[in-house]
């Protein structure tokens, strides 16, 4: 039975490998065509060759479940398709010794993929993302439409443009007491972040003007320059605008949901991105399943194009499902974890209930 595992396992781990090498080239394809309809001025050429270098190991990532899904069927069905799934199941062994046997290089790519996704991706994403900015606009400028708004404490800040080289325009702080009523507000021209190089760092503020609410009116004071000491980094607000909670750690997820959450802010955006990172391997494994379920049940004798195309659509349905839910979740209130679960327990449901069948 160990030779029998060993045989399976590396059939599809072959074909696992083609799958991955298959999607990953395509959407690497794709992504540098893409890129390449912005090419102007300083976004040459090589900035695009950089951006889609930097991209591999995201797609890789995201391609590891669909990538998982083909190369079972792939690999599965070329067992059925040689008769030596007819000569195993002859033998007495079961479709679920089988089925595990095809579950171990799947559980491989997916430890890999969460290395990729927990140590790699982050880093890279953000550097790509942050050079090609730098490369398509003027003084490096990556302020949202409407601007940045930040909180830290009592303090809500908005600033009308942030500059990559640490420099920020029109710096607005809002200062609430406990009770959240507005104690104080500070307008500033601009902020130029400062890192002395001993792990102190601190904004000086330029034209400054304070105005204190209280009982009395409101009493003004002007500075011409202050020092401001925060935790907010130019780094740290390239990662806010620039880069999706998607493509974050799910370290840097879970701090950003406590700090949000201490804040009293919504934070179920990077919620779904902790969650759909967390149980990215269950969705794996779920779809892995379904392919092999298939294979045993409707796709036992069709040709090996016929299964490709279907891993293809399952993926899609799989995909579009998660798409759906996931704004859902954030419109209608409900858990972010439920909205990553559906399609998860789908596929679990669908494919056990295949299996059972074709036993």
């Amino acid at each position: 039975m160990t030779r029998l595992d060993h045989y399976i396992g590396a059939t599809v781990a072959g074909a696992m490998a083609m799958a991955v090498l298959g999607l990953l080239g395509i959407l690497t394809v794709f992504t540098f065509l893409e890129q390449t309809e912005d090419v102007y001025a300083d976004y040459t050429m090589v900035h695009v060759g950089r951006f889609v270098l930097f991209s591999i190991p995201r797609l890789f990532y995201e391609t590891v479940p669909y990538s998982a899904l083909i190369g079972c069927l792939a690999g599965v069905g070329l067992l059925a398709n040689n008769s030596e799934l007819v000569v195993m199941r002859s033998a007495g062994v079961s479709t679920w010794s089988i089925a595990r046997s095809a579950l171990k290089p799947a559980l491989v790519l997916v430890v890999l993929g969460l290395a990729v996704g927990e140590f790699v991706l982050p880093d890279v994403e953000r550097m790509a993302r942050v050079d090609r900015m730098r490369a398509k606009t003027v003084a490096s400028i990556i302020t949202p439409e409407f601007g940045f708004w930040y909180r830290e404490g009592n303090v809500y800040m908005h600033f009308d443009v942030v500059g990559q080289s640490g420099l920020l325009e029109g710096v607005q702080h809002y200062y609430v007491d406990d009770e959240d009523k507005l104690v104080r507000t500070l307008s500033a021209e601009r902020a130029i972040f400062h890192d002395l190089g001993t792990g102190s760092t601190y904004w000086l503020l330029e034209n400054v003007t304070y105005s204190d609410l209280g009982a009395n009116g409101v009493a003004a004071s002007r500075v011409p320059s202050q020092q401001w000491t925060t935790t907010l980094t130019p780094d740290l607000i390239s990662t806010e605008i620039l880069v999706q909670p998607d493509k974050m750690s799910i370290r840097e997820l879970s701090s950003k949901i406590e700090y949000m959450r201490a804040q009293g802010l919504n934070s179920s955006k990077y919620e779904l991105g902790f969650w759909g990172k967390v149980l990215q391997p269950l969705a794996t494994i779920g779809l892995v399943l379904v392919g092999i379920s298939f294979v045993f049940g409707p796709l036992r004798e069709t040709t090996m194009g016929m299964r490709v195309v279907t891993g293809l659509v399952i993926g899609i349905m799989f995909r579009f499902i998660q798409n759906l839910l996931a704004p859902a979740s954030l419109v209608f209130g409900f858990s972010p974890i439920i909205a990553t679960l559906i399609p998860i327990v789908a596929c679990f449901a669908i494919g056990i209930y295949l299996f059972r069948k074709a036993n």
